[in-house]
This record gives C-alpha cells, structure tokens and sequence, in this order.
C-alpha cells in the first residue's frame, strides 16, 4: 500500500456521525454580582444530539421539554440552533449539523435555560468539525445563541455553562472573563417554584438610578464576594452574596414565597440564600451534602405554606461545563 504523501490533507469521511452534548444548567448573579458573577450546577441541564449532513446550515429537527415548555422550533430563532450555526461559520464548515434538543431546564426559571441550550448547540456543531475549535473560540457563538432569547449578550450564565465552574465576566463587554479557581466541593439546596418569571420582565421593574452609597455598597460586596469564593469560605460567601442591595430586593417582590423560604433556609443552618438569575428558583449553600438535603427540605415546606407548588434538587458545583456524553 502506498503512503500518502504529507502534503495531501486527507479528511475523514464524518457523514451522519452523532454526537450527544451536555449543556449544564447555572445560578447566576449570587447576590451583588448583577450581569457579572455565575457558577455552573451539576444534574440539570440541556441535552442536544447533532450529526452532520450535506446540506450547510442548521435544521433543528425537534425539540422537546417538559409539560407546557415553549421551544422555539425555527433554527433562526432557537439558541442551539443559533450558536451550532455560528460555530459552523466561524470554522468555514461546508457541511451542516442536524441538531435534535431535548430541554430539561423550563424556560424563566433562573437556571439558565437558554444558556444551556446555546452551549450544548455550539459544543455539539464544534466536536462534527473535521478540526474542532479551542473551548475559549465558542465564546462568541454561545453569546449569539444566548442572545436570541434574552434580547442582549450576557455571559453570567452562558460562559460559566460552556467553562464550568464560577466564572466572572465584564457586564459591558462579555468576551471579556475570568474563571475563579475554587478550591473544593460546595454543596447547594435549589428550589424552583412554580412561578414563571421572564427575564425581560424581571429586567423592566429594576431601578433606572440608584443611590452612591448603595453603588459603593454593592461594590465593596462583590468583592468580598470573589475573594471569599477563592479562599472557600463558604460562609463568608453566603453572608454577602445577600448583601445586594439593588437588584435582589426588586425581584423578590415577584416571588411570593421568597421571604419564608430565605428564612427557612437560614433556620436550617445555610450560609446564605439567595435568587439565582431573575428568579424564581432559589438557592442555599450548604455545609455538605447531608445538610444541603436538611436545607431543602426546610425551604420546599416553606414553599409549599406559602401555597406556591415547588421541585427542589441537591446540588453541587459543575467543574466541566459542555461535554459529551
């Protein structure tokens, strides 16, 4: 058999391989870190199986949630299919990627949903590319999937999905981050209340203006925040991650439980407890996993006495971020 010679570039021959990606839910702002602060969570999250086709482009051949979930099913407008097709361009892909979204995250619900499905989209179209892409190159196309949904470019939720982790990025410019290196395991009580909030509405009842010393507040707590994420402090962390003073205050008006669950929470020995995103759910951190159990079920019957239907779920931190399954 004759070599081939090195100067020919052999491709391989990848037509209707599959692949099925993971994209992790995540709890974004922790308090005072508006637009700027996330961390991934392990168990919930979006499932997206891709294979590659002839025809270039994106088809979104299903999507499929839970009971009553609202999945956009046009490619233009669904932020998988978005970010798979922005990964296809950026590579100069002459193929294309047939995209099936199973979600598991309800949309509104403050756990990243579409984030979930904007990273799982990207990862799935990059690992079908004859020579995929650096994790770090997706950024600009998890962006553009996230921003279908939100309207904007955030990263609090999409770039700590795609990374893992807790990841820190600039409000103003989202390509612009840092992954904060914890130092171990932390272990989070989350529960969802049946409530739905959308994001643009949670976004339209903030305050236009706010005070210097409330600014210069929340300033100083981020801060505190950060540095006591790096140390592993974990009760410094949920001591400040409820220190906002802008943004958590206005949103757990649409919460009519969050009151008697933060209390309950804190009853049961938390460090901290706070809305994740522009709510409903919340979550609590822990001491370990044991604990996290005793906490959530402090917070679900606080719940469920304020007449408002809960899920609650036993979390941890997700160190990886997209990966295939």
């Amino acid at each position: 058999m004759e070599a081939v010679p090195s100067s020919i570039s052999v491709v391989p021959d990848r037509q209707g391989e599959r692949v099925v990606v993971w994209g992790p839910g995540s709890l974004s702002n922790l308090g005072p870190g508006f637009d700027a602060l996330g961390l991934c969570i392990q168990g919930l999250g979006d499932r997206v199986e891709a294979w590659r086709t002839e025809t270039p482009g994106v088809a979104l051949v299903e999507a499929n949630g839970l009971p009553g979930s609202s999945i956009p099913c046009d490619p233009t407008t669904n932020t998988a299919a978005v970010a798979a097709a922005a990964v296809l361009r950026q590579a100069g892909a002459r193929h294309g990627v047939a995209l099936r979204l199973h979600k598991g995250l309800p949309s509104g619900s403050g756990l990243g949903s579409s984030a979930a499905s904007a990273v799982a989209g990207a990862w799935a179209a990059n690992l079908l590319l004859d020579e995929p892409l650096p994790r770090e190159a997706l950024v600009e196309a998890v962006l553009e999937g996230e921003a279908v949904a939100s309207g904007s470019r955030h990263g609090d939720n999409v770039l700590p999905a795609l990374f893992g982790g807790l990841v820190l990025v600039s409000a103003s410019d989202p390509t612009c981050y840092r992954r904060i290196p914890l130092p171990g395991p932390l272990s989070i009580a989350l529960i969802l209340p049946r409530v739905e909030i959308l994001t643009r509405t949670a976004r339209e009842i903030l305050p236009r203006q706010v005070t210097l010393q409330d600014a210069v507040h929340n300033a100083s707590a981020l801060a505190f925040l950060i540095d006591a994420f790096r140390a592993g402090d974990w009760e410094t962390v949920g001591r400040w991650m409820m220190a906002d003073r802008i943004v958590e205050p206005v949103r757990a008006r649409l919460v009519p439980c969050y009151e008697p669950v933060r209390r309950a929470a804190l009853s049961a020995g938390a460090f901290g407890c706070a809305l994740t995103g522009s709510g409903p759910a919340l979550f609590a951190l822990a001491r370990d996993e044991m604990h996290a159990r005793q906490v959530l079920s402090a917070m679900r019957e606080a719940c469920l006495e304020s007449g408002v239907d809960v899920e609650g779920h036993v979390t941890a931190v997700d160190f990886e971020g997209a990966r295939q399954l």
